[in-house]
């Protein structure tokens, strides 16, 4: 007796749904969704965004589908969202630090409780995830600001919420919509997951492991979108993301070597957001580079590694004077970049610490876009950019305090900073 195998229809996973395609059944009773109908033809992009939330993978009637020409679902859809920031960065940074600090202790807990052996918490996690999209819609540089706070004792949980918030504000910055951005949000929140298969001892060696440690290490994206795929009301984009973060447009990347084109477009960005987070942060075992080091290994890598088109678009979003870095202008003075603005990145707002002998001053705020030249005609800039600590500055006690005794702080003036040029 010979088997019938109905070759009209054909299971895939709902982060591949495209417009066009007819949906005929469901992994999931059809009952427990807002579906009215049993079988329809997706037509826009909000039934893509449902079906991703509630199902994994759907039946496909291949001969029901009609070609649309339109971007994947999980993609950069056609319909763009340009963003204006609507609030200035002081607003906002008290509701970012808010936000970042309940975030960030939230996906501590998550982690340790799945390396316990616990369930995910997958309308927590959006919840989450929902909060810090509107951060970022309402002021992108002020949540940004804050992922350059790094604690080199709990890397896991901070790099996981850092490559969340730098995914929300690229694809803001990419004029994704607002449900896209909250599920690359997910996406980048749950990049490391399978890291809770790691065994401690190897996850936080100090110096280099070894080719077995390694090779664990390198488990953690099949492991990752193992324990995703068995959670209930997970983004299915994220089990797709947490599989290939590693996996390189050229073929050469891990677990499974694909190119460009196998590669879920999620999993092109936070994998961007990915690799300059862990190239610029400091780890037990080494320090971290500079940012313009990690974008000049993102921009070399270009088409072998990394999407040209986003990486090319990723350098030019975090520009050389990014929020949270530490300047030393050419008066000597050093402060905190605030903000950069997309028109004027090289003339970002900076808060003032330190006085020209590096000593700590009078906090002011000085916005370079509006004080361009020194008394004497000379060009008042930027000389050179720091990481976290240098000059003796913490930005976490900067982040603790908010902008509490900065917001009425005049804007430093032209005769003091004249003094010392």
């Amino acid at each position: 007796m010979s088997s019938y195998i109905d070759i009209s229809q054909k299971l895939v996973s709902s982060s591949e749904l495209e417009l066009g395609m007819f949906v005929s059944r469901l992994d999931r009773p059809w009952e427990e969704t807002p579906f009215i109908f049993q079988g329809f033809l997706i037509s826009n992009q909000e039934e893509i965004y449902q079906l991703q939330q509630y199902c994994k993978r759907v039946h496909i009637d291949v001969k029901q589908t009609v070609e649309i020409k339109h971007n994947r679902g999980q993609t950069s859809t056609k319909k763009k969202t340009r963003y204006i920031d609507t609030v200035s960065f002081e607003q906002e940074l008290p509701t970012a630090i808010d936000a970042y600090k309940k975030t960030r202790d939230q996906v501590d807990t998550i982690l340790t409780s799945l390396r316990m052996g616990y369930d995910l918490d997958a309308v927590k996690i959006k919840s989450l995830v929902k909060e810090c999209v509107q951060s970022v819609i309402r002021n992108t540089g002020a949540l940004s600001w804050l992922t350059q706070i790094r604690n080199r004792d709990d890397y896991t949980a901070e790099h996981s919420l850092r490559v969340a918030i730098m995914s929300i504000a690229f694809g803001k910055e990419l004029e994704l919509l607002e449900g896209e951005l909250e599920n690359l949000g997910v996406c980048g929140l749950l990049h490391d997951v399978g890291k809770v298969k790691v065994p401690l001892e190897v996850l936080n060696k100090e110096g280099r492991l070894t080719a077995e440690e390694f090779k664990l290490m390198k488990q953690h994206p099949s492991d990752g979108m193992k324990l995703l795929q068995s959670k209930r009301d997970v983004f299915a984009g994220a089990v797709d993301v947490a599989y290939s973060h590693h996996e390189r447009v050229d073929g050469k990347g891990y677990p499974r070597g694909i190119t460009s084109e196998k590669i879920p477009y999620f999993a092109k960005v936070v994998a961007i957001t990915d690799a300059y987070d862990a190239i610029t942060s400091n780890r037990c075992y080494r320090n971290g580079s500079s940012s313009l080091e990690a974008l000049r290994i993102i921009y070399d890598d270009r088409g072998l590694h990394f999407e040209r088109e986003l990486a090319e678009r990723f350098v030019k979003f975090i520009g050389i004077y990014p929020p949270g870095h530490i300047a030393e202008l050419n008066t000597g003075h050093v402060g905190i970049i605030l903000s950069s603005p997309q028109d004027h990145k090289l003339r970002p707002k900076i808060l003032i610490v330190r006085s020209p002998d590096k000593r700590p001053s009078t906090e002011n705020i000085i916005d370079l876009n509006v004080v361009k030249k020194l008394k004497n005609g000379k060009p008042l800039r930027i000389k050179e950019i720091h990481s976290d600590g240098a000059f003796g500055i913490d930005l976490q006690v900067y982040r603790d305090k908010g902008l509490r005794v900065w917001q009425d702080s005049p804007s430093i003036d032209q005769p003091n900073i004249q003094s010392y040029a």
